[in-house]
């Protein structure tokens, strides 16, 4: 079998171990006891640990498996990173092997003798691409991927590399070189170069190398890493360990500007550190001084980085382990906290030799450390410092020589000359919850969690933690996310009668319920709308307290004001501020607490019972949670009557103005227009949807006072007629009925506008009008209505009886009747007569009236008045019928002229004749004129007479056709009458010859007036040049009735 196979075959494993352990952490809790509260930490042991029975087929966290390769010859060191494994084998060969890619083994040499070889330090970089030997002989060597042998690095003479910190910038860079790393040698040096994999042909590897720190105790360099800041790129971290010493160096460091054989960029910062270092130092023996740090991947928006967490130092007295904390630290300072020393464990089967002997390499994964031994390998938990893990290898004569993790993807490898091993971890922090909560660490543990189960048990510690510690609100926030029972728990904290503690409880228990437990939400939601209320009730006690010790204390300052004395002056102060504070204090809770109602029930308002709301509202006294609720369901009918029950009628417009509709304007404007009609109108014109004729009855109950200012009912109706165009007749009667009651007798302007804007149209009842304006005495709108309904004699006598001359005249041209204007001014004039004003004045009014004359006037002058007061104008009278007595008399002799013409055209009529030719045919059926009785027209058209007739009766209307038929009829029958006079035998000419001659010349005359009846309707235009032609424009050519008979007549007009 093949490496990768093998490979292959231990990942499945390994998933198969994951998928089982959550189902054994499920069933090693499921036996746990459900009920009751109470959660004793004692369950668990002395390392932390949930006391559980693992199954057979349970897979443990760790196992280490062999990995079925055979090795050519004897493994000397082992590298792995990035699914990459090197080996360096005996006989100076380089293996490398692709994981993830069957039989993918690429051999190298390394260019030294075989035997010679023997021990080498290894050290591949992250991206597995770089590879650097370094022999004990001080010989190094790099190797590049896809090179067939290793070159040496001429400029690393005499150096022995005993550790190397790679750049973690260069870990996910396309580029090919290591960029800036350091390295450590077994003289206390530190190096600073950068691998460059450069030319494939070249023998040698000419790498620039700086050294660029030295140790101040000169000892070997058994770790180093280097590590930069997060959130600050350009600082840097540099651990440096030996056998007693781990040394801290915090400085500027800028890798981006310096690579490659440019001036080393870590001198500066290593030397400054190393001056004044500061260091961790194990006294005693040297110990192995190996140095890990662990790494995780944190994300910073979208971008991920890589960041070390945790080192572990190997010592001569155990393990020194902590975290890094990357902040704002400056040279000097340390990223080292909870730094602790785990002495070495004792192995499970003791001898002289093992009791004694300490790791030789250790690794960390995210809760252990591993350690590794000659004989076995070793787990310690970081957070209990407990081992976890401890494995001996089989065979007894093998010897561990190596450990290292791959830390890109997390697997863990051992090896001896023989064999490689596959440390396998599967879900290793399957039980750090459980350790978490012995410690009480209750957050860290519930990050921890595997399943519901644990995170139940989590929860429920946690919970009886805090309520024995009093904090009774996060403990509730607790207890609601668990399984306990819902009674349980409120019978518990209903127990310390604190509505505070409830409320969080209750709470967080809703937020837990699903959207399809309507009841038991709605429950929750009414139980901590009553528990709002009265937590809001309580506060506002608190504060009236708090307002009454603040009235005490201001008398008490008045009192000490009148005996001053500075130490009672200063106490009284004081304790005014602390009161004032309190119940600062006390507004802001109370204004949390409200807020926190409002967006409960806005959050749940499906859930909220309308009915129950309000009786609560109601009986907490809670107006203003009863309004907020009311207009958060919509029910603003409800606000306006409770604002109109408290009498405070300008909040229930206001409600109206935003969310009233229609039908609650009607509803409520009676009593607001009484109360507030000036607010009101201003409302109901910014309300486009309203009927006004239904906002009578308001207007009819608003009793509207002269000196209350403009009537708010003709304001609202004017801008209804006005602005909206309003044309109900309802609305303009009854605004016509305002404008008669506000009007005044001296000024009907307003009144008289409205009559003769809308008096054309007829919009309002003038009947109703004229007995409105009668019955309040508005005498000029009773001429203007009078006048409307053509009434205008009454209009002329009613401004005459007024004594308004001006007015009677302005409606006495108003007539179309010629006849009844002169009537009417001459009524005028009798009055002006009668009323005995100057004769100049009724002149002046047959001047302007230009239809009377003088002698109209002059009867109803008294006999004695003198005629020189209107003798010119009687001149001037005269004059005129003299010139129209000559127009009438030039009329009279044209008109005797055109009588005399007509008479000449009538009798040139008697003798017009037309020529016609002997072929002319008839229009109508194209037979020849002359065969029967037929008719010339001026036009030339020629018909016979019956086909004229047939056409005629085609194209008129029923009543002439009609009348048609009757007097053909007629001369028919007159024809036949005649005839039988005619044939009647003379028996008896001496008695009935004058009888007969006198009927025959009645019938003669009757035949000719209906002929010539017949004539004036047949004959009385051509039918192919006058209006019959003209109508016939619409006609089809062919009628249905053609279509009928000659199925085939479509077909003539085809195209």
């Amino acid at each position: 079998m093949s490496l990768l196979d093998d490979y292959a075959d231990y990942q499945s494993s390994a998933r198969h171990h994951q998928q089982n352990g959550a189902q054994t952490s499920a069933a090693a809790f499921s036996s746990q006891p459900q009920d009751g509260l109470a959660l004793d930490v004692n369950e668990f042991d002395t390392d932390g640990y949930i006391a559980t029975t693992l199954e057979a087929e349970d897979a443990p966290v760790f196992s280490l498996d062999t990995v079925q390769f055979r090795v050519p010859n004897k493994i000397i060191s082992l590298a792995v990173s990035n699914d990459i494994l090197v080996l360096v084998i005996e006989g100076a060969k380089v293996l490398r092997i692709k994981l993830q890619e069957a039989h993918s083994i690429a051999e190298a040499s390394v260019p030294v003798n075989p035997t010679s070889l023997r021990a080498c330090n290894v050290f591949l970089d992250p991206s597995g691409r770089h590879l650097l030997l370094s022999t004990p002989q001080g010989e190094s060597f790099y190797y590049y991927e896809g090179w067939d042998a290793a070159k040496p690095l001429s400029r690393f003479k005499n150096m022995e590399v005993t550790a190397v910190a790679w750049n973690s910038s260069a870990w996910s860079s396309a580029t090919s070189s290591t960029r800036t790393i350091l390295l450590g040698t077994h003289d206390g040096k530190v190096y600073e170069t950068e691998l460059r994999p450069g030319s494939e042909k070249a023998k040698r590897s000419d790498i620039a190398v700086h050294c660029v720190a030295e140790l101040p105790v000169r000892e070997r360099v058994t770790g180093l890493a280097m590590e930069a800041f997060p959130a600050r790129r350009k600082h840097h971290l540099v651990l440096i360990t030996t056998g007693t010493r781990m040394y801290q160096i915090v400085g500027a460091a800028d890798l981006e500007s310096q690579t490659g054989d440019k001036s080393a960029v870590f001198e500066a910062m290593l030397r400054n550190g190393l001056t004044n270092p500061n260091f961790q130092e194990i006294p005693g023996m040297p110990g192995p001084g190996a140095l890990t740090v662990h790494h995780r991947e944190t994300r910073a928006g979208s971008r991920a980085h890589i960041v070390a967490t945790d080192f572990a130092w190997l010592t001569s007295m155990g393990v020194f382990f902590g975290r890094l904390t990357f902040g704002a630290q400056e040279a000097g300072d340390s990223v080292v906290e909870n730094a602790a020393l785990i002495p070495y464990p004792a192995p499970s089967s003791s001898t002289d030799i093992s009791s004694t002997e300490q790791p030789s390499s250790l690794s960390l994964t995210e809760f252990h450390i591993l350690l590794q031994y000659s004989d076995r390998v070793c787990a310690l938990n970081m957070l209990n410092s407990k081992v976890a893990y401890e494995q001996t290898i089989g065979s007894s004569d093998e010897t561990l020589q190596g450990l290292t993790v791959d830390e890109t993807k997390h697997t863990c490898w051992l090896y001896s000359p023989a064999n490689i091993y596959e440390l396998v971890v599967t879900d290793e922090d399957r039980d750090v919850w459980g350790i978490y909560l012995s410690r009480h660490q209750f957050d860290m543990a519930l990050e921890h969690c595997y399943n519901d189960m644990q995170r139940d048990m989590v929860l429920r510690a946690q919970a009886e933690h805090l309520f024995a510690a009093e904090d009774y609100v996060q403990s509730a926030e607790c207890f609601a996310r668990t399984s306990v029972n819902f009674e349980e728990v409120v019978l518990r904290f209903m127990e310390k009668k604190d509505n505070m503690v409830l409320r969080s409880y209750l709470v967080a228990k809703l937020k837990t319920l699903r959207k399809q437990d309507h009841t038991q939400i709605t429950l929750l939601v009414m139980w901590l709308v009553e528990i709002y209320l009265s937590i809001i009730g309580d506060i506002e006690t608190k504060l009236a307290s708090a307002g009454m010790a603040i009235a005490s204390s201001s008398v008490t300052q008045m009192n000490t004001t009148a005996e001053p004395s500075s130490s009672s002056s200063s106490a009284s102060n004081n304790s005014s501020e602390s009161v004032l504070s309190v119940k600062a204090a006390y507004n802001r809770e109370k204004s949390d607490m409200q807020k926190e109602l409002h967006a409960l029930v806005e959050e749940h308002k499906q859930a909220v019972d309308p009915k129950t709301t309000y009786q609560l509202a109601e009986s907490h006294g809670r107006r203003d949670f009863w309004l907020f609720y009311a207009s958060l369901c919509g029910d603003y009918e409800r606000i306006v009557e409770y604002w109109m029950e408290k009498e405070e009628c300008v909040r229930a417009i206001e409600v109206l103005g935003h969310y009233g509709t229609p039908e609650m304007f009607y509803k409520y404007s009676p009593a607001l227009m009484s109360a507030e009609p000036v607010a009101l109108v201003d409302v109901l014109m910014r309300q486009p949807k309203l009927t006004p004729n239904k906002l009578i009855p308001a207007f009819m109950r608003y009793g509207h006072e002269p000196s209350g200012g403009a009537n708010q009912s003709i304001r609202y109706l004017r801008f209804c007629i006005q602005k909206q165009m309003c044309r109900d007749p309802v609305v303009y009667n009854y605004y016509l009925t305002l404008l008669v009651k506000e009007s005044d007798t001296d000024d009907e302007s307003e009144l008289m506008s409205f009559l003769t804007t809308y008096g054309k149209d007829m919009l309002y009842d003038p009947d109703y009008a004229l007995r409105m304006c009668k019955r309040f005495r508005r005498i000029q709108s009773c001429v203007h209505l009078y006048s409307l309904l053509r009434l205008y004699e009454d209009a002329v006598e009613l401004a005459l009886k007024q004594g308004d001359i001006e007015l009677a005249q302005i409606h006495a041209e108003r007539p179309d009747d010629d006849k009844l204007c002169k009537r009417l001014w001459l009524k005028i004039a009798q009055h002006m007569i009668q009323a005995k004003q100057p004769a100049s004045e009724v002149m002046e009014l047959v001047r302007r009236s230009d239809r009377l004359g003088v002698e109209d006037i002059l009867p109803f002058f008294p006999d004695f008045t003198r005629v020189d007061d209107f003798k010119d104008d009687i001149c001037v009278a005269l004059e005129d019928y003299e010139l129209q007595i000559q127009d009438l008399r030039g009329e009279m002799d044209e008109a005797t002229r055109t009588a005399e013409a007509m008479q000449r055209d009538m009798s040139s009529l008697k003798n017009r004749f037309a020529i016609l030719s002997t072929k002319e045919t008839c229009q109508v059926c194209s037979q020849p004129l002359w065969l029967r009785q037929f008719y010339v027209f001026p036009c030339q058209h020629s018909f016979h007479s019956d086909c004229l007739t047939r056409r005629v009766v085609g194209s008129c209307n029923r009543v002439q056709r009609r009348r048609i038929q009757e007097l053909q009829a007629q001369i028919v029958e007159i024809t036949k009458q005649r005839r039988q006079l005619r044939l009647t035998p003379l028996m008896s000419k001496t008695k009935g010859a004058g009888k007969q001659t006198e009927s025959d010349e009645q019938l003669e005359q009757q035949q000719r007036r209906a002929k010539q009846q017949l004539d004036a309707l047949v004959a009385g235009e051509c039918v192919l040049c006058g209006e019959v032609m003209i109508k016939s424009i619409a006609e089809p050519f062919i009628s249905m009735d053609q279509t009928t008979v000659n199925a085939g007549a479509d077909d003539a007009w085809s195209i």
